[in-house]
């Protein structure tokens, strides 16, 4: 079974792409922003969970930096919309 990962796709809305929570059974809506095309590059094959936090690999990209900002509280938000457990602190809440 694959890791969860971040990917983006792009949106039916002209510059517009979608942010995704992913692994092989399940696909959650996180955000959409406005398309800047190192982002969708950074993005586009998927960014495991585990490197998904880590400003070492935006290489002083803004835009990026942007988006591994607004992921923490996007993943919290689906995370108790749909009652799943995507990071890892939640995981360990509820094994507790």
């Amino acid at each position: 079974m694959r890791e969860m990962v971040i990917i983006c796709r792009d949106s039916s809305i002209k510059g517009i792409i979608n942010f995704y929570a992913e692994d092989d059974t399940r696909s959650y809506f996180l955000f959409q922003q406005k398309f800047r095309h190192s982002t969708y590059n950074f993005y586009k094959k998927g960014i495991p969970m585990r490197q998904a936090f880590s400003h070492r690999t935006t290489h002083r990209d803004k835009a990026i930096a942007y988006v591994i900002r607004r992921l923490p509280a996007q993943i919290s938000y689906v995370e108790k919309e749909y009652g799943v457990a995507i990071l890892n602190r939640t995981k360990a809440k509820k094994a507790a």
